[in-house]
Protein backbone atom coordinates (compact mmCIF):
# COMPACT_ATOMS: atom_id res chain seq x y z
CA UNK A 1 0.00 0.00 0.00
CA UNK A 2 1.18 3.34 -0.54
CA UNK A 3 1.77 5.31 2.38
CA UNK A 4 2.37 8.81 3.48
CA UNK A 5 5.69 8.89 5.66
CA UNK A 6 5.28 11.35 8.29
CA UNK A 7 8.52 11.54 8.80
CA UNK A 8 9.23 13.72 6.34
CA UNK A 9 8.88 17.81 6.23
CA UNK A 10 6.89 19.44 3.11
CA UNK A 11 10.03 21.26 1.11
CA UNK A 12 10.26 24.86 0.09
CA UNK A 13 9.72 23.99 -3.93
CA UNK A 14 6.53 22.18 -2.78
CA UNK A 15 4.49 25.31 -1.28
CA UNK A 16 1.59 25.86 -2.82
CA UNK A 17 2.32 29.20 -4.30
CA UNK A 18 -0.33 31.13 -6.19
CA UNK A 19 2.31 31.43 -9.26
CA UNK A 20 -0.21 31.31 -11.64
CA UNK A 21 -1.98 35.08 -12.93
CA UNK A 22 -5.50 35.48 -12.41
CA UNK A 23 -5.74 37.40 -15.65
CA UNK A 24 -7.36 35.60 -18.15
CA UNK A 25 -5.45 37.02 -20.74
CA UNK A 26 -2.25 36.56 -19.34
CA UNK A 27 -3.13 32.63 -19.78
CA UNK A 28 -4.57 33.11 -23.22
CA UNK A 29 -1.34 34.62 -23.80
CA UNK A 30 0.98 31.89 -22.78
CA UNK A 31 -1.64 29.12 -24.24
CA UNK A 32 -3.08 30.80 -27.57
CA UNK A 33 -5.29 28.98 -29.34
CA UNK A 34 -4.43 30.62 -32.54
CA UNK A 35 -0.71 28.73 -32.96
CA UNK A 36 -2.33 25.64 -32.39
CA UNK A 37 -4.87 24.55 -35.15
CA UNK A 38 -3.21 21.11 -36.39
CA UNK A 39 -4.10 17.81 -34.84
CA UNK A 40 -1.23 16.93 -33.13
CA UNK A 41 0.37 13.83 -33.28
CA UNK A 42 1.65 10.95 -30.75
CA UNK A 43 5.66 10.22 -30.93
CA UNK A 44 7.09 6.90 -29.95
CA UNK A 45 8.30 6.39 -26.70
CA UNK A 46 11.86 6.81 -27.27
CA UNK A 47 11.26 10.71 -26.96
CA UNK A 48 9.23 10.97 -24.31
CA UNK A 49 10.66 10.69 -20.17
CA UNK A 50 10.37 7.16 -19.50
CA UNK A 51 13.76 7.55 -17.64
CA UNK A 52 13.54 7.35 -13.92
CA UNK A 53 17.14 8.04 -13.41
CA UNK A 54 16.41 11.50 -15.12
CA UNK A 55 14.16 12.41 -11.98
CA UNK A 56 16.45 15.03 -9.91
CA UNK A 57 17.29 13.58 -6.67
CA UNK A 58 15.72 16.52 -4.64
CA UNK A 59 12.56 15.98 -6.36
CA UNK A 60 8.97 15.39 -4.66
CA UNK A 61 6.46 13.36 -6.51
CA UNK A 62 2.65 13.65 -6.97
CA UNK A 63 0.67 10.54 -8.40
CA UNK A 64 -1.72 10.35 -11.35
CA UNK A 65 -4.58 7.95 -10.20
CA UNK A 66 -2.89 5.36 -12.38
CA UNK A 67 -0.60 5.35 -9.91
CA UNK A 68 -2.55 3.79 -6.89
CA UNK A 69 -4.62 1.60 -9.08
CA UNK A 70 -1.34 0.09 -10.81
CA UNK A 71 -0.44 -0.26 -6.85
CA UNK A 72 -3.15 -1.77 -5.64
CA UNK A 73 -2.88 -4.37 -8.57
CA UNK A 74 1.01 -5.29 -8.22
CA UNK A 75 1.39 -3.88 -11.67
CA UNK A 76 4.00 -1.13 -10.75
CA UNK A 77 7.48 -1.30 -12.16
CA UNK A 78 10.05 -2.09 -9.56
CA UNK A 79 11.50 1.17 -10.36
CA UNK A 80 8.63 3.06 -10.47
CA UNK A 81 8.20 1.30 -6.63
CA UNK A 82 12.03 2.09 -5.38
CA UNK A 83 11.64 5.68 -6.70
CA UNK A 84 8.42 5.94 -4.82
CA UNK A 85 10.20 4.40 -1.34
CA UNK A 86 12.97 7.34 -1.88
CA UNK A 87 11.25 10.17 -2.33
CA UNK A 88 8.85 13.38 -0.61
CA UNK A 89 5.01 12.05 -1.78
CA UNK A 90 2.09 14.51 -2.58
CA UNK A 91 -1.20 13.74 -3.60
CA UNK A 92 -3.36 15.62 -6.01
CA UNK A 93 -6.44 16.27 -5.12
CA UNK A 94 -8.14 15.49 -9.14
CA UNK A 95 -6.23 12.18 -8.79
CA UNK A 96 -8.23 11.19 -5.13
CA UNK A 97 -11.16 11.98 -6.94
CA UNK A 98 -10.80 9.68 -9.49
CA UNK A 99 -10.39 7.22 -7.01
CA UNK A 100 -13.24 8.39 -4.84
CA UNK A 101 -15.70 8.54 -8.30
CA UNK A 102 -15.35 4.67 -8.01
CA UNK A 103 -16.71 4.29 -4.43
CA UNK A 104 -19.83 5.39 -5.42
CA UNK A 105 -20.01 4.24 -9.04
CA UNK A 106 -19.79 0.41 -8.44
CA UNK A 107 -22.54 -1.87 -8.05
CA UNK A 108 -23.93 -1.73 -4.34
CA UNK A 109 -25.69 -4.87 -5.06
CA UNK A 110 -22.65 -7.01 -6.63
CA UNK A 111 -20.98 -9.37 -4.57
CA UNK A 112 -17.94 -8.10 -5.76
CA UNK A 113 -18.05 -4.32 -5.12
CA UNK A 114 -16.94 -4.87 -1.00
CA UNK A 115 -13.62 -6.28 -2.29
CA UNK A 116 -13.43 -3.66 -5.15
CA UNK A 117 -13.99 -0.91 -2.74
CA UNK A 118 -11.82 -1.37 0.31
CA UNK A 119 -8.30 -1.22 -1.18
CA UNK A 120 -9.63 2.33 -2.10
CA UNK A 121 -11.07 3.25 1.16
CA UNK A 122 -7.94 2.36 2.90
CA UNK A 123 -5.77 3.75 0.40
CA UNK A 124 -7.46 7.51 0.88
CA UNK A 125 -8.03 7.62 4.65
CA UNK A 126 -4.03 6.61 4.57
CA UNK A 127 -3.31 9.63 3.33
CA UNK A 128 -2.83 12.80 5.44
CA UNK A 129 -4.89 15.85 4.70
CA UNK A 130 -1.72 18.31 4.74
CA UNK A 131 -0.13 16.20 2.08
CA UNK A 132 -2.86 16.76 -0.45
CA UNK A 133 -2.62 19.22 -2.85
CA UNK A 134 -5.81 21.00 -4.48
CA UNK A 135 -5.62 23.33 -7.73
CA UNK A 136 -5.99 26.93 -6.89
CA UNK A 137 -8.38 28.81 -9.26
CA UNK A 138 -4.97 29.89 -11.68
CA UNK A 139 -4.66 26.26 -12.11
CA UNK A 140 -8.69 25.31 -13.06
CA UNK A 141 -8.41 28.29 -15.91
CA UNK A 142 -5.06 26.95 -17.33
CA UNK A 143 -5.85 23.74 -17.50
CA UNK A 144 -9.30 24.10 -18.90
CA UNK A 145 -8.19 26.61 -21.61
CA UNK A 146 -5.36 23.91 -22.87
CA UNK A 147 -8.32 20.92 -21.87
CA UNK A 148 -10.39 22.80 -25.13
CA UNK A 149 -7.03 23.45 -27.52
CA UNK A 150 -6.92 19.46 -26.95
CA UNK A 151 -10.30 18.46 -27.22
CA UNK A 152 -10.46 20.63 -30.93
CA UNK A 153 -7.25 19.90 -32.05
CA UNK A 154 -7.80 16.00 -31.54
CA UNK A 155 -11.19 16.38 -33.08
CA UNK A 156 -12.86 15.30 -29.67
CA UNK A 157 -17.03 16.06 -29.82
CA UNK A 158 -18.23 18.72 -28.08
CA UNK A 159 -20.20 16.40 -25.75
CA UNK A 160 -17.16 15.09 -24.38
CA UNK A 161 -14.87 17.85 -24.46
CA UNK A 162 -14.13 17.91 -20.63
CA UNK A 163 -11.99 14.58 -21.25
CA UNK A 164 -8.57 16.20 -20.66
CA UNK A 165 -9.51 18.59 -18.00
CA UNK A 166 -8.65 16.11 -15.18
CA UNK A 167 -5.56 15.35 -16.79
CA UNK A 168 -4.62 19.37 -17.55
CA UNK A 169 -5.13 19.73 -13.67
CA UNK A 170 -2.79 16.91 -12.30
CA UNK A 171 -0.20 18.30 -15.46
CA UNK A 172 -0.15 21.71 -14.40
CA UNK A 173 -0.81 21.16 -10.57
CA UNK A 174 2.21 19.34 -10.14
CA UNK A 175 4.13 22.09 -11.99
CA UNK A 176 2.51 24.63 -9.50
CA UNK A 177 3.51 22.49 -6.66
CA UNK A 178 7.02 22.06 -7.98
CA UNK A 179 6.42 18.07 -8.11
CA UNK A 180 7.09 15.58 -10.85
CA UNK A 181 4.00 14.26 -12.08
CA UNK A 182 4.04 10.03 -12.39
CA UNK A 183 1.32 8.67 -14.44
CA UNK A 184 1.41 6.00 -17.38
CA UNK A 185 -1.22 7.65 -18.97
CA UNK A 186 1.80 8.64 -22.05
CA UNK A 187 -0.95 9.56 -24.99
CA UNK A 188 -2.40 12.32 -23.42
CA UNK A 189 0.71 13.42 -21.26
CA UNK A 190 2.41 12.73 -24.81
CA UNK A 191 -0.18 15.95 -25.91
CA UNK A 192 0.51 17.86 -23.37
CA UNK A 193 4.13 18.21 -23.48
CA UNK A 194 3.64 19.21 -26.77
CA UNK A 195 1.85 22.23 -25.32
CA UNK A 196 3.99 22.42 -22.57
CA UNK A 197 7.53 20.68 -22.67
CA UNK A 198 9.14 22.07 -19.70
CA UNK A 199 6.95 20.32 -17.16
CA UNK A 200 8.25 17.34 -14.85
CA UNK A 201 6.99 14.26 -15.56
CA UNK A 202 8.28 10.66 -15.48
CA UNK A 203 6.20 7.85 -17.55
CA UNK A 204 5.82 4.09 -17.23
CA UNK A 205 4.34 1.04 -18.28
CA UNK A 206 2.56 -1.09 -15.72
CA UNK A 207 4.09 -4.66 -15.89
Amino acid sequence: MISDPGLYLKPDGCRRILNLSSDVWSIISRHDPARWRRTLSHRSKDNLPFDPLRVPTDASLLFDATVYIDQLKGQLPLAIVNLIASRIIFHAAPALAELAVTIGALDPADRRTRSAVEPIVDTLTRISPSRIVVPTYEVWLEASVIAGILSRTQGVSKQDRRRFLNDCLLFLLASDSGCVLITRNSRDVDLLLQLKPHAAVLLYDKI
